[in-house]
């Protein structure tokens, strides 16, 4: 290769070079930055969703834990009646019996 070819060669093709490759490095940097915003966001959404479902799991547990304890009391105030429906039923029946003794 004839020298003066090389300089015109080196003079010219090692900036075109250069900034071929900053220009692709450039487009690399721009594609990367968009996906990484793009994980970022996709990232940040999942995690809402899962504060969100955390949130959902407490509401449903605490409403769960209320119907609970709301069973429990009705359960309490139907044991209490039939005891008081059981007692008084055995109190009409003792006097009734008394009163079958006495023949009345």
């Amino acid at each position: 290769m004839d020298p003066g070819a090389l300089a015109i060669l080196m003079v010219f093709g090692v900036p075109m070079i250069a900034i071929i490759t900053s220009h692709r490095r450039k487009m690399l940097e721009m594609k990367l930055r968009a996906t990484n915003t793009g994980d970022e966001s996709l990232r940040m959404a999942v995690e809402s969703l899962r504060a969100e479902v955390r949130s959902l799991r407490d509401t449903s547990t605490q409403y769960d834990m209320s119907f609970d304890n709301a069973l429990q009391r009705m359960e309490r105030r139907v044991d209490s009646l039939e005891n008081h429906a059981l007692s008084s039923r055995a109190e009409v029946d003792a006097t009734r019996n008394i009163e079958l003794r006495s023949g009345r």
